[in-house]
C-alpha cells in the first residue's frame, strides 16, 4: 500500500542486495564476488520490479523473498556458504524485520513531504478584483475632454482687489 510503488520497489530491491551482503558477512558468510555479486544485482532487479509491479504486496513479503533469493544465490555460486546455520537464519530475518520496518517509515515520510509540497506548490484562489470605476478627477471637464494636471481649469478670481 504504498503511495510510490516503483520508488518502494527499487528501494526494497537495493535493500535486498544490502541486506543479504551484510546479513551474510555478519554471519561469517564473507563478501560476494564475481559471479555472487551478479546474481545480487540480479536478485535485486527482481525485487524491485516486482514491487514495482504490484504495489498490493507489502515490503515484508518483498525483502523476505528477496532475502530466500539472494541466500540460495549465494549458496549456489561460493562453496563456503553451502550451509545454513542459526546465526545466518537471525542475521536474514534480523535484516528483514529492519529493513521493512525503515520502509514503511520512509514511505510514510515520502508520501507527507510530496503532499505538503503539492499543497505549497499549488496557487491560492484568488478573488477577482470588482470592476474598477472610472476616476472622477478635478481636471475632468463634462464634454469628456482630460487636462494634464498643470493645466488649471479655473480662471481669474471674479473680483480682483485692488492694492493702494
Amino acid at each position: 500500500m504504498s503511495s510510490s510503488p516503483a520508488l518502494l520497489g527499487g528501494t526494497a530491491g537495493v535493500c535486498t542486495a544490502v541486506l543479504a551482503i551484510a546479513a551474510h558477512g555478519a554471519a561469517g558468510g564473507g563478501m560476494p564476488s564475481g559471479a555472487a555479486a551478479a546474481l545480487l544485482v540480479a536478485v535485486a532487479v527482481g525485487v524491485g520490479i516486482t514491487g514495482a509491479h504490484h504495489p498490493v504486496l507489502p515490503p515484508t513479503v518483498l525483502l523476505a523473498a528477496g532475502q530466500i533469493a539472494s541466500h540460495v544465490a549465494l549458496s549456489s555460486v561460493t562453496d563456503d556458504h553451502t550451509h545454513t546455520t542459526a546465526p545466518m537464519i537471525a542475521a536474514h530475518v534480523l535484516a528483514v524485520a529492519g529493513c521493512a520496518l525503515l520502509l514503511g517509515v520512509a514511505d510514510r515520510l515520502h508520501s507527507v513531504c510530496a503532499r505538503t509540497i503539492r499543497l505549497a506548490s499549488t496557487p491560492l484562489p484568488t478573488a477577482a478584483a470588482p470592476p474598477a470605476a472610472l476616476p472622477v478627477h478635478p481636471t475632468m471637464l463634462h464634454r469628456g475632454i482630460v487636462f494634464p494636471s498643470t493645466i488649471s481649469v479655473r480662471g481669474p478670481p471674479a473680483t480682483a482687489t485692488a492694492v493702494s
